[in-house]
């Protein structure tokens, strides 16, 4: 039977007390401030989408790095800049510092240094080190080996329960394309990575999804006269890469799969990246250049080749890229083979899939040259993407500024400035013909206990892209004007409030708003931390906008508001070293057209780490209520390593999980989680092919890790 609203709401209170309690300890635990930070992002991000997504690419270097902390006085420095763990002005004093006094003898020195805060060191101790740098080696292939380390990462995970797409035969699958799993439930993955240092890398990513064909040759005639050419094979996915850096004039070389990383990302930028969140000044974009591509996210990474020369001042970036990629496929009127939209999605488990994959040859080639001075740094970015197959997008109305055909040409110019406490940053994109998109912005420090960011953006309707990923409220880059303000203030030693503002309209139509819209989005949040084992926040986030509302009464959709109004309140507890809490409370409002939902979350973690034994043991007991999709909450879990679970709570139910971490010994890992969801109000779960017949969905993941 469902609980009460109001008995969840006192059940979840009784979490937050038995949270708080003996709240007299002295030491907290440096982990959690990085999965914190961690998570706070990727939930943000996954608003955006309601499909799981790989991480890898965005927290690789968090990972990589809290292993192989960086040393604060050495050039490599920069890479905390890139990865968001110090801003432009920390950056530049710390620079200032060490020339004028010398190095940095311990981490806690910093709060000596113009624009630290206890805040930021804390964030810092566990990516990096004080120690005294050796002399770098000189690259050689001979000692390149010896010094290196070496992962192989295996990875099992399964849905219990059956759904709906495994009950028909897959020989029978021809009869219902689109709904019959051709594969088994397991999903499967592998990684092999090598690591020397900043010299080389070489990596093996296979993945195979749940519904995916392991073994082809099961499959029945029928099915195989449908798939024609098509032959699905074990692993479904698989990507390999060699990187080399600091090679001379060659600071960076690879061959495989990569991505590349360019300005503000609005003419060249592939992979995800982190839009608005908690993180409120930090809209600026640092660009890496040429980076591996390490996820197990299947169409948007380069296939090819690519390096980048450097001579004192001067990086010139050339690359060239032959991939396939999944489109909807289909003739047209005039029987030529067309692509109506890219799929992103990576699933290849019913014949309908199967026919979408690589049905899409893009090639891309082009390069980038950047200029860095003392005080500013200029680049100019130029490519050209060919399709193998002409892309004609739908006849609506709101697509006909999509791109058509099969090529794409793209260039832009973007520069970055510091005067003084001010950081000037800015990209300007455009296609032959006049349509252009950029972006402005200004990151201020007044004080060192304040900080603003002001950005503006405007896409035009008409400017075509592949491969960007800029700052935006959309996920389309074009069709969008912003104006957005970020501030953080250290109002004292236990308080820090963040806060933004973003304004933004479509000048054109979009998907299910027949007319230009607006709308904007606020966040207030006050970070509290009492003592370091003891940390809480509170955060109020409004998103506002318009969409089609339709009636039957109306002959076509009327354009109306919709808006959600988040609460939440997060405490993270310590009461020794081996123990931490943590408990969210979370409310939501969803309004449309005068009618309403509502959604609460309430969820309790606790982290155990044996003392006397190699074991860590992560718990969580969730409990939500939710009028339905519209008000659902998201909550990032903690998973096993480069596995990322970020699930919406809907309807009204509970989940747990179970994470164990063991390490037998000294290079080898094991990881296993369990997790259910029970829903109270409903019989099946899911729809079409992934529908559960049943109350509950139970998953299960056991990795294992060798290092050597």
């Amino acid at each position: 039977m469902p609980f009460s609203f109001t008995y969840r709401f006192t059940l979840a209170w009784c979490f937050l007390w038995l949270a708080a309690s003996g709240l007299y300890a002295q030491k907290g635990d440096t982990l959690q401030h990085r999965a914190e930070f961690l998570a706070n992002r990727m939930e943000d991000l996954a608003r955006t989408t309601d499909r799981q997504q790989d991480y890898s690419d965005l927290t690789g270097d968090y990972l990589y790095y809290a292993k192989h902390p960086i040393n604060i006085n050495s050039p490599d420095a920069v890479k905390l800049v890139q990865m968001h763990l110090l801003n432009e002005l920390q950056w530049i004093s710390l620079k200032n510092y060490i020339r004028q006094y010398g190095p940095v003898y311990s981490i806690y020195e910093l709060k000596y240094i113009t624009g630290f805060n206890k805040q930021t060191i804390r964030r810092l101790e566990f990516f990096t080190t004080t120690q005294k740098t050796p002399q770098a080696r000189p690259f050689a292939w001979k000692s390149v080996f010896r010094y290196g380390n070496h992962q192989i990462l295996m990875r099992y995970g399964q849905v219990l329960e059956k759904e709906l797409g495994y009950k028909t035969p897959p020989d029978s699958a021809f009869l219902r394309p689109g709904s019959v799993f051709l594969g088994t439930p397991q999903k499967l993955y592998f990684r092999y990575a090598f690591r020397s240092a900043g010299h080389l890398r070489l990596g093996i990513t296979a993945e195979k999804d749940a519904g995916e064909v392991f073994i082809s040759r099961h499959l029945g005639d029928s099915v195989r006269k449908v798939l024609g050419s098509i032959h699905p094979a074990f692993p479904d996915f698989f990507s390999a890469f060699a990187y080399a850096a600091g090679l001379g004039i060659i600071k960076k070389v690879i061959v495989g799969d990569y991505h590349l990383e360019f300005g503000q990302g609005v003419c060249l930028w592939s992979g995800l990246t982190f839009g608005k969140s908690a993180e409120t000044t930090e809209t600026r974009y640092y660009g890496t250049g040429i980076r591996p591509n390490t996820s197990a996210n299947e169409n948007r990474f380069f296939r090819g080749a690519a390096f980048t020369l450097g001579i004192k001042k001067i990086a010139l970036t050339l690359f060239y890229s032959h991939n396939k990629v999944d489109g909807s496929f289909f003739i047209s009127a005039d029987s030529l083979p067309e692509i109506s939209t890219l799929q992103e999605t990576g699933n290849h488990r019913t014949i309908s899939e199967l026919l979408n994959k690589n049905r899409l040859v893009i090639d891309a080639f082009g390069g980038h040259v950047a200029y860095t001075g003392k005080r500013w740094k200029a680049g100019a970015t130029w490519y050209q993407t060919r399709l193998s197959l002409p892309l004609s997008p739908g006849p609506q109305l709101y697509r006909i500024y999509y791109f058509r055909g099969k090529q794409l040409k793209n260039v832009s110019v973007n520069m970055a400035y510091n005067l003084d406490r001010l950081f000037f940053f800015g990209e300007l994109a455009a296609n032959p013909g006049g349509a252009f998109a950029g972006v402005a912005g200004i990151n201020a420090y007044p004080a060192d206990r304040l900080s603003f960011t002001l950005a503006y953006r405007n896409f035009s309707p008409r400017y075509r892209v592949i491969y960007a990923s800029p700052f935006m409220e959309s996920g389309r880059v074009n069709n969008e004007q912003g104006l957005y303000f970020g501030i953080k203030m250290l109002l004292s030693r236990l308080l820090t409030l963040s806060a933004y503002a973003d304004y933004f309209k479509f000048p054109w139509l979009k998907y299910q708003v027949n007319a230009p819209s607006a709308g904007k989005a606020f966040l207030v949040q006050m970070d509290i931390t009492p003592m370091p084992a003891f940390s809480m926040y509170f955060r109020i986030r409004y998103d506002q906008r318009e969409e089609n509302l339709s009636r039957p009464e109306n002959y076509t959709p009327q354009i109306t508001g919709k808006s959600l109004l988040d609460f939440r309140y997060a405490l993270t507890y310590v009461p020794n070293p081996s123990l931490t809490l943590k408990t969210r409370l979370e409310y939501v409002r969803y309004k449309k057209a005068g009618c309403g939902e509502n959604g609460f979350l309430a969820f309790q973690d606790a982290i155990y780490r044996f003392g006397n034994m190699p074991l860590d043991l992560i718990f969580r007991y969730a409990l939500f209520d939710t009028d339905g999709w519209d008000s659902r909450i998201y909550a990032y879990e903690n998973d096993v390593l480069y596995a990322f679970t970020i699930p919406p709570f809907y309807d009204k139910g509970q989940r747990m999980y179970l994470l164990l971490h063991y390490k037998p010994v000294a290079r080898f890992d094991i990881w296993l989680k369990t997790a259910r969801t029970w829903f109270f109000n409903k019989q099946s779960i899911s729809s079409g092919p992934e529908t559960i017949a049943g109350s509950h969905k139970t998953d299960i993941k056991v990795q294992l890790q060798f290092r050597f």
